[in-house]
């Protein structure tokens, strides 16, 4: 499927809410961050952007971050308090380690309801561009690891502002909607 292309614009000064998203993913993720680190999860962060009208944060880290992520307990009033994002909070980091996949991300929703979505088509219009450029890449896949994960091919076509999303779905839930009119 075609999606539009998601840019990601990045947070470079503390005028642009910069410490303001640390201190989010500090308390968002306190376990991981008192893994024995003064310092706390800021260590880990590479990268803060938002996507096209501050829909998403966009918060790439390194490797060793996100694997500290995996099992701790979030804190989803702390990501939903952040005010530089109307959507949702992406956490991603370079996959070095997995031959056939280039990024690995998790995508939280707490301002519209979803603590945590298993795999999120619309979070690679920007996961896909912003590792395409990174890598020097046309085509990505990335790896969403919630719960019940999954992978997202994406196919770059920058030319026509479009990210081509392939992958395989599950279905949750079906039904038909009848409309009186």
């Amino acid at each position: 499927m075609k999606f539009p292309w998601k840019h990601v614009t990045s947070l470079s000064s503390e005028n642009d809410g910069k410490e303001e998203v640390l201190a989010m993913m500090s308390r968002a993720f306190s376990d991981a961050a008192d893994s024995g680190q003064s310092s706390g999860f800021a260590q880990y962060v590479l990268y803060i952007g938002t996507t096209d009208v501050k829909e998403d944060m966009l918060i790439e880290v390194s490797e060793e971050g996100f694997d500290l992520l995996q099992g701790v307990k979030v804190d989803y009033g702390a990501l939903e308090g952040c005010k530089g994002y109307s959507r949702g909070v992406i956490i991603c980091c370079v996959a070095s380690a997995m031959p056939s996949v280039d990024f690995r991300s998790r995508f939280f929703g707490p301002k519209v309801g979803i603590d945590e979505d298993p795999v999120t088509g619309s979070a690679h219009c920007s996961l896909g561009p912003y590792f395409g450029d990174k890598l020097g890449k046309t085509v990505v896949v990335g790896r969403q690891e919630s719960d019940r994960g999954g992978l997202v091919e994406c196919i770059l076509k920058p030319d026509e502002g479009r990210v081509c999303i392939v992958g395989t779905a599950v279905m949750t839930v079906s039904g038909q909607l009848s409309i009186a009119i």
